[in-house]
């Protein structure tokens, strides 16, 4: 469901203190920008000038904004480690089946499963293939037991060159316990393919560390500072340190779904529960649906800066929340 803009709090990483080499600004760029509601719904209708961009306190220029709502391929990187328990790979079922379902005609998706035995299934259109591949055996062609983020780098060769939208959906406990890949490896090869990663987490999501080095604060566990009924309300210091960097730095999300706090049962029988793992589930398929592809000139920079993209004075003066999506760090040009 997408709606007109109203208001508008952003989601964004903390500023450096860097300096910067020049005062001319480099050639446009493009970045991919996700404007949500609380409930994870798309606004639709902003153009250029409803958005301020800034690196420290010097303007970065928004050129174009443009409303993306085309096909899209999306890969699932699915956990089945010893760490899930019965009823975490329930809802991670639960998950893919909202994912699909949710899915245009015209969208594809692509599955692996990570820590475990499942089936590999490439790009396809066929959703039962993918609603059935962790219930296959797999060929253990990537080695036993590949870790997540292996997993996620072995998926983006299957994209091949890039089309608007591509994402990836990494359900999973932790990002832990990979042979070769790392979450640097990964961000640049996210970057390096603009490929937005959305996490849907099966535990804990620390949010005070960023592979860009730089400090979140005053978010929740699922990164959307502390509103309701999508997000949780608790800031997690433990938990995984990667899953929040690597999905807000992409242009992405991830959203807390079960075992984020030790003051909770998280029993996929509970009404409530299900109903919010489905939410989770639907609000990034909307997340992923709908984007803007933005244009922006930065300044010029030596090395990478951290920056901040906000709607304008005029539309946060209406009520309804909006959070802005879009990868957190600029790069030398």
């Amino acid at each position: 469901m997408s709606f007109r803009i109203l208001p508008v709090t952003t989601l964004v990483l903390g500023l450096s203190s860097l300096g910067f080499s020049q005062q001319s600004a480099c050639k446009a760029v493009e970045v991919p920008v996700g404007v949500i509601s609380v409930a994870g719904d798309v606004f639709r209708g902003l153009a250029a000038e409803d958005f301020v961009g800034r690196v420290q306190k010097r303007p970065v220029a928004v050129k174009t904004a443009t409303y993306d709502d085309g096909p899209r391929r999306v890969l699932i990187v699915a956990d089945l480690g010893k760490k899930l328990s019965a009823d975490s790979r329930k809802a991670e079922a639960e998950m893919i089946q909202i994912l699909v379902a949710s899915a245009r005609p015209e969208d594809t998706f692509a599955i692996m499963a990570a820590r475990g035995p499942g089936q590999d299934v490439n790009f396809t259109a066929d959703r039962n293939a993918i609603t059935q591949a962790l219930s296959q055996s797999g060929d253990g062609k990537r080695g036993k037991d590949p870790g997540v983020l292996d997993t996620v780098m072995s998926g983006m060769a299957w994209f091949g060159s890039p089309q608007p939208g591509d994402a990836v959906v990494v359900m999973a406990y932790d990002l832990e316990g990979n042979h070769k890949a790392t979450p640097k490896t990964v961000a640049k090869a996210l970057e390096m393919a603009h490929i937005r990663m959305f996490g849907l987490a099966l535990g804990p999501v620390q949010t005070k560390n960023s592979v860009a080095t730089s400090t979140v604060t005053s978010t929740t566990s699922q990164g959307l500072a502390q509103s309701k009924p999508l997000v949780g309300d608790a800031v997690y210091h433990t938990g995984d340190e990667y899953f929040f960097p690597l999905t807000a730095n992409s242009g992405g999300l991830v959203l807390g779904v079960m075992n984020g706090s030790i003051q909770r049962t998280y029993k996929i029988d509970d009404l409530r529960l299900l109903q919010e793992v489905r939410q989770k589930a639907r609000s990034v398929s909307k997340m992923i649906s709908a984007y803007y592809r933005m244009q922006i000139e930065p300044p010029q920079l030596s090395h990478p800066e951290d920056w901040s993209l906000e709607i304008n004075g005029e539309l946060q003066k209406h009520t309804q929340p909006m959070f802005v999506l879009y990868p957190h760090e600029l790069g030398p040009c």
